[in-house]
């Protein structure tokens, strides 16, 4: 099958998902808006078609209203260029990104115009309640268009999805890369922890130093935080991070690295022994499985989306957002021994075996394309 997405940007996290299906034999072609500056094309290139002139000048107004970012404004491909590239390439299948977006729903029609099957792709949970608008509101996007609907997250809520859910759960994929048997651990003697982010408040890379500072009080420990920094706003808040480093004392002990290339990132994850994603709002962050895969024990907060990968107490830790107390409480108990770190850490590579497999993500697309729609799926 020939599999065409159209999103905003190729991000990090469409890389193995994307390699899955080329490894079970089908085409991927890729039509976004716009790159980003930390985005690797080893599996696809995506085909940039830009924004039409009309949105470049909204967003580029926009921009000029504090507080939002040029990137942070939808936008929409060049019409005629865009369904010319649909129509040329005849996909099969169309895996469409936020389809109520204006871009996804010019997608929904160039789909119609290639006689095209309809895949939607969201990152919001699968689970409505029950009298949830967006409930019905899903349920009558998909019976009008006879699209299936995916995320890579399970539920936000606490409670187990009903099985009548519109919305079917495909989690983010990635193969094994280093066993905790393989790996080495502790280097230089020390709880070597990672934290991965872009420069932004959201972030919380001060939150991130403070319990560094905490731990250091109990633990021998340092600290990696990588993160982007291409904009403006990025570059102010690596400065406040910076100057909040030096405040704590904690130069010689926290490294900060810009704008490493997908490949390095995930060799720093094999050098590291905790993974901590301490931000708050994540819709649904892969950081974690990338982590996991490594055989990292991981920690994030309860408003990241994809907190449903870790299992706490065995793999990891989830804390309450923003809460200083509870984020040190969780990495004190995990850090009080190296021993349990380390059954932690291969109990995440055992997870990332059994629940997030490559094959998982290729079948369940190829299933959604093969049969009309349907909204029934369990967690394995």
């Amino acid at each position: 099958m020939h599999f065409l997405y159209t999103a905003p940007r190729y991000h990090t996290n469409q890389h193995y998902p994307v390699s899955s299906l080329l490894a079970a034999g089908h085409e991927v072609s890729f039509l976004v808006l716009r790159r980003g500056k930390s985005e690797t094309y080893e599996a696809v290139e995506p085909v940039v078609l830009g924004t039409s002139r009309f949105f470049d000048l909204i967003r580029r107004a926009a921009s000029l209203v504090p507080g939002i970012g040029y990137s942070d404004v939808g936008g929409l491909p060049p019409v005629v260029r865009f369904i010319l590239e649909v129509r040329a390439r005849r996909p099969d299948v169309l895996v469409v990104r936020n389809p109520s977006s204006m871009f996804g729903l010019l997608a929904v029609f160039a789909s119609k115009v290639a006689g095209s099957r309809l895949i939607f792709y969201s990152q919001s949970s699968r689970h409505f309640g029950a009298d949830s608008s967006s409930r019905f509101l899903v349920r009558l996007l998909c019976r009008a268009t006879d699209a299936n609907w995916f995320t890579p997250v399970f539920s936000v809520s606490g409670s187990h999805p009903s099985i009548d859910d519109p919305v079917r759960y495909v989690p983010f994929v990635i193969p094994g890369q280093l066993s905790a048997d393989a790996k080495r651990w502790f280097v230089s003697g020390t709880v070597n922890l990672l934290a991965v982010g872009k420069f932004e408040p959201r972030k919380n890379h001060c939150l991130f130093l403070d319990a560094i500072a905490a731990l250091s009080q109990r633990h021998r420990v340092s600290a990696t935080i990588i993160g982007e920094c291409s904009t403006r706003r990025h570059r102010r808040e690596l400065a406040r991070v910076r100057q909040y480093r030096h405040r704590l004392g904690l130069d010689d002990q926290v490294t900060i690295e810009l704008n490493v290339p997908f490949a390095e990132v995930q060799s720093h994850y094999s050098r590291h022994d905790v993974f901590v994603l301490a931000s708050r709002d994540e819709p649904a962050a892969v950081s974690p499985l990338e982590a996991m895969a490594h055989s990292l024990p991981v920690v994030c907060s309860d408003t990241n989306g994809t907190r449903c990968y870790i299992r706490p107490g065995e793999n990891g830790y989830v804390f309450r957002t923003d809460d200083l107390d509870d984020l040190v409480d969780g990495l004190d108990g995990m850090l009080a021994c190296r021993e349990g770190l380390v059954d932690m850490g291969r109990r995440s590579y055992e997870l990332v075996e059994t629940e997030h497999a490559p094959a998982r993500y290729a079948d369940s697309l190829v299933a959604m394309a093969s049969k009309r729609r349907q909204v029934a799926f369990e967690r394995r």
